[in-house]
């Protein structure tokens, strides 16, 4: 049976990229993102990660259209966050960035758009250039696009360098190794506001079973041939468990950990780095070889991903498969290491805590999720 996700035309298990990674040149083909050797220093490796927003730009559209209030700024903080820490979990240090905006101009705003992430991507990379890590902007593409794109989307390429020796594969994962979950919910030091914890990830269920039907009537540019928009909120109502309002919880850019990560990489050896993206809290199953991962521990849910699933009536197997619950990055270390990590990460006032452990397994990766609202079993 369908999930609520994929009904929307979503494939959380993104079926066919395998034809794709058959002819990639991927030197750990078991770690978290591609590595490629550089044939001009023998002994480092590449690292190019693209990855976009989502459809988070449909959300800050539909904000725009109804509050004449713009919120395009921060998809600059979700598409730095969504490569630069993918490219971080196998060791990679980030060394430039490039963007790729297409854009609707007979929808979409084009140069107030572009006004906002130039200053979106301008405070992200000073913010990292002030923890001490140079991420050089080499600019990127802008296309007029308005008989393939509705509104506007926005995406990045990253390149990070590694060397080959330190590389971060998942290979050295041994039972009795501790997962840490850092939090994706709250407000970190370098960050200016509280975050819902949404990350980028499942906003296509989200803002059909939040937001209002009216809004695809309005705007039939935000939606498809897929079901349509069932939510009773509209984009700026308050929410009380939210603490803020629906468009603003939805719009929370995705939580950079790429200095938190840089500061457990210099202290500790780190078995695997997971950032729970596409494919929630079962992202793990695609890292190591013969793997059975037990998160026992998990903390609550952050309160969106409550109100998601209340409004969406998603099973609560799919929400783990679709969204990150609250833990954005995984980090498997041997469990005499298991304080300092949480403590490198609270000092940047990010959650952290151990949320299960690894154990041997045979025919494969396999998941189990043990929380209040049941357990869950996954496998590759």
């Amino acid at each position: 049976m369908a999930s609520r996700y994929e009904e929307l035309g979503v494939d959380v298990s993104k079926k066919g990229v395998e034809f794709l990674k058959r002819i990639t040149d991927d030197v750990f083909p078991e770690a978290f993102s591609p590595v490629v050797k550089d044939s001009l220093n023998p002994g480092w490796g590449i690292i190019l990660h693209t990855d976009g927003a989502g459809t988070k730009p449909v959300v800050s559209y539909v904000y725009y259209k109804e509050t004449g209030e713009e919120k395009f700024e921060t998809l600059a903080d979700d598409v730095v966050a969504m490569n630069v820490d993918d490219a971080a979990c196998v060791g990679g240090v980030p060394a430039a960035f490039s963007d790729y905006v297409a854009v609707n101009p007979f929808k979409v705003p084009k140069q107030e758009l572009l006004k906002s992430l130039a200053k979106g991507f301008s405070r992200v990379f000073s913010m990292l250039r002030e923890k001490g890590i140079e991420v050089f902007f080499s600019g990127g593409e802008t296309a007029d696009l308005p008989d393939i794109v509705r509104t506007f989307d926005v995406s990045g390429t990253v390149m990070a360098r590694v060397e080959l020796s330190k590389v971060i594969t998942g290979r050295d994962i041994s039972p009795g190794d501790v997962i840490i979950g850092l939090r994706s919910g709250g407000r970190s030091t370098y960050e200016e506001k509280e975050n819902s914890g949404i990350m980028c990830n499942g906003i296509t269920l989200a803002r059909h079973c939040l937001l209002a039907k009216e809004y695809l009537d309005k705007y039939p540019e935000i939606g498809s041939e897929a079901k349509g928009y069932y939510g009773r909120f509209k984009i700026d109502s308050f929410v009380d468990e939210l603490n803020t309002s629906i468009g603003e919880a939805l719009l929370s850019p995705t939580r950079i950990y790429l200095p938190i990560i840089l500061e457990v990489l210099k202290s500790v050896k780190v078995k695997a780095m997971i950032h729970n993206t596409g494919g929630g809290l079962t992202k793990c199953l695609k890292i190591g070889r013969d793997i059975r991962y037990v998160k026992d521990n998990l903390p609550e849910p952050d309160p969106i991903f409550r109100l998601i699933q209340a409004e969406s009536r998603e099973t609560l197997r799919n929400m783990y498969r679709s969204f990150n619950m609250g833990i954005g990055l995984e980090i498997i270390v041997e469990k005499k290491y298991e304080d300092t990590v949480a403590d490198i990460s609270e000092k940047f006032h990010v959650g952290a805590q151990t949320i299960g452990k690894c154990e041997k397994s045979s025919g494969g990766n396999s998941l189990i999720i043990i929380s209040k609202d049941g357990k869950f079993e996954y496998r590759v």
